[in-house]
């Protein structure tokens, strides 16, 4: 991938994507994510978030209505957020007990706190497997926004994999297989009430039209729908290998102000080792890409 200056005539901002040295992401400059977005400027930050899998923003440094508002310019926030049991978090940061994830004054404002007063184990293991964010929701939500309010002086990385490379090295015979499946989700061991959801294991980008790996392992139960269940078993197990390979992933070290997005439609992440000792502090906002049909016709190829 190259370096692209993304202008466009309607457009007030001229973006620069500089790609990362790595198998996707790049850093965005020409764009303020603290003052009020124009509607060129966001589709040309789609583009490029379609392109890339992730882009990074340096020195933002966003209090929470600031990132509410830009999350915002790119779809609505307002979700059925099922987590929402602290307000005013940020403020009374030092009071919480020692779980890694609550809510601020927007219900659809995460924050993730990791550290020696929080979680501190040499290996907790939180949210080290690979995942799609709210991909057991009825209509998922594409994009994912995190600002780094404190960051650590080594280690609590982010990795993210580019499910779309990964589709694409699969060979012929399984990509044409995967493409016919769908998988169900199933987040009822957290909310035993919310229901399962049937969702196409490989999607088609409305963007880019790349088709990706959508959403696996994450909350997907068991094995593709209407598959034997000894085929299954093998082909599941291709995939997960496949999956876990490292020339699809970009390891992202975290700079104090960083806004990162990534798109869930083509991205898997987990946070990387834990750093005994030391600081991190994300806040993590999603929003989605149009109405809520829209975004669910899309997923299941309509």
């Amino acid at each position: 991938m190259l370096a692209q200056n993304n202008e466009n005539s309607t457009d007030s901002t001229a973006l620069t994507a500089t790609p990362f040295d790595a198998p996707m992401g790049a850093e965005v400059s020409g764009i303020d994510t603290r003052a009020p977005q124009d509607a060129g400027t966001i589709r040309s930050l789609k583009k490029l978030i379609a392109e890339h899998g992730c882009v990074v923003i340096r020195d933002q440094h966003l209090d929470e209505d600031q990132h509410v508002a830009f999350a915002e310019s790119l779809g609505s926030t307002s979700i059925p957020w099922l987590n929402a049991v602290e307000l005013n978090t940020l403020a009374r940061m030092k009071e919480l007990p020692g779980r890694p994830g609550y809510t601020g004054v927007h219900p659809g404002a995460v924050y993730f706190v990791n550290g020696p007063k929080y979680r501190d184990e040499p290996d907790d293991g939180y949210l080290q497997g690979w995942h799609a964010d709210m991909t057991h929701l009825q209509v998922p939500l594409p994009y994912a926004t995190l600002c780094a309010l404190e960051v650590p002086d080594y280690g609590y990385e982010t990795w993210l994999s580019d499910q779309s490379l990964a589709y694409e090295d699969l060979d012929p015979e399984t990509k044409a297989r995967v493409d016919q499946l769908s998988i169900i989700h199933n987040f009822q061991h957290v909310f035993p009430n919310l229901p399962r959801v049937i969702l196409p294991v490989v999607l088609k980008h409305p963007i880019s039209g790349k088709r990706s790996i959508y959403g696996i392992p994450g909350v997907a139960e068991g094995a593709p729908m209407d598959v034997p269940a000894e085929e299954a078993k093998v082909l599941m197990a291709k995939l997960a290998e496949h999956l876990e390979t490292g020339r699809f992933v970009y390891k992202h070290v975290w700079q104090k102000g960083d806004v990162m997005i990534w798109d869930n439609r083509c991205v898997l992440h987990r946070r990387g080792p834990q750093a005994k000792g030391q600081t991190r502090i994300l806040r993590r906002i999603m929003a989605a890409d149009g109405d809520p049909a829209t975004i669910r016709n899309q997923l299941m190829g309509n």
